[in-house]
């Protein structure tokens, strides 16, 4: 080998390592970029998806209160109309817990 080619294949080595050095820091910076882009939009969306959990949660109360206020209502129509029946029950009630409470 002559001292030019040695000469020519470090120099080709220290440009590809140069260029290879200048490539991953173009590759960290893109990274970079990638990474707070996602962090943005995770955030948004996170925030979305906090205020429609938080507006379910809200419907889903504002749902069980009617239904409960329904029931209620229901249960007090059905007292008024089935008075006896509605203390026989009570009775059939109180005692089978005091059968299950003696065991």
């Amino acid at each position: 080998m002559s001292p030019d080619s040695k000469t020519s294949t470090k120099a080709t080595a220290e440009n590809d390592l140069e260029a290879v050095s200048h490539q991953l820091a173009a590759l960290r910076e893109d990274m970079s970029r990638l990474a707070e882009t996602v962090s943005a939009i995770a955030g948004r969306r996170g925030s979305r998806m906090v205020a429609d959990i938080a507006e379910g949660f809200d419907e889903a109360k504002h749902y069980a209160e009617s239904k409960g206020r329904s029931a209620e209502a229901q249960l007090e129509e059905s007292v008024a109309a089935h008075p006896f029946m509605t203390i026989g029950l009570a009775v059939g009630a109180g005692f089978l817990a005091g059968a299950l409470s003696r065991r």
